[in-house]
């Protein structure tokens, strides 16, 4: 048995029924040793790559962007 889909009188897509199996995997834990977020920050800095910037200084400047009031 698959995802079946519920639809209104317009036949628009309005809920769906997941079988239970699927829906505990999708649901479970990740255990706490699996890694969470980028391990390698560097590799994504997009347009500062090339800049010598310190990147932990960077991102709490711009965190700080919106404490401002």
């Amino acid at each position: 048995m698959g995802v079946q889909y519920i639809c209104d009188a317009d036949g628009r897509k309005t809920d769906v029924i997941v079988p239970i199996d699927l829906w505990e995997s999708l649901t479970a834990e990740k255990p706490a040793d699996e890694p969470i977020g980028v391990a390698e920050p560097a590799r994504y800095r997009g347009i500062y790559r090339d800049r010598d910037l310190d990147l932990e200084t960077e991102a709490r400047n711009l965190r700080n962007e919106w404490n401002r009031t």
